[in-house]
């Protein structure tokens, strides 16, 4: 029995010490304290403890996540989803982190970040004919994650010159 008191208490260790670099999901840690020889039965005991006092929690990890992401580069839902699950983070987990955010008043307005890297692929493909420049921005706005109704509603908002509307 004090041997595995000891390897539950050294697991506990390792995951203190890499939970004190930087914030882990739980699939993160599983895979780091696994390749460190622990069995998974007692990595899922300690992670399970450490969740209990708020130490190993995905959803704030992907609130605190979206939040950094979001300010730095202009990306949809779906590829900030994507991301968040090869963290190893759950859709529902990304969810409730979106949620949190906006309740907070941290979620951008997807369609003005469309909208902005819209603008500034507009620069870039101005002089192209118009169609193939939409198309272009249509294709931009789909590799950086934004759903098809957000890229329309950020092209419709165009440049404000062009649709004859005051910004």
């Amino acid at each position: 029995m004090s041997v595995k008191l000891q390897g539950a208490d050294a697991c506990k260790e390792a995951a203190l010490k890499l939970l004190e670099r930087t914030r882990r999901t739980r699939t993160d840690l599983q895979r780091r304290l696994k390749e460190k020889g622990f069995d998974a039965a007692t990595v899922g005991e300690v992670l399970d403890r450490l969740a209990q006092v708020g130490l190993v929690d995905d959803v704030e990890f992907a609130r605190a996540w979206l939040a950094g992401r979001w300010g730095r580069r202009p990306s949809g839902w779906r590829r900030l989803q994507q991301e968040l699950r090869g963290k190893g983070v759950s859709q529902e987990d990304a969810e409730r982190a979106r949620d949190l955010l906006a309740e907070r008043g941290g979620a951008p307005d997807e369609v003005q970040a469309a909208a902005k890297l819209a603008a500034q692929g507009r620069k870039r493909y101005a002089r192209l004919d118009p169609r193939v420049q939409q198309q272009r921005l249509y294709a931009l706005l789909a590799r950086h994650g934004f759903g098809g109704d957000t890229i329309r509603r950020a092209l419709e908002l165009g440049d404000p010159l062009e649709s004859g509307a005051d910004s």
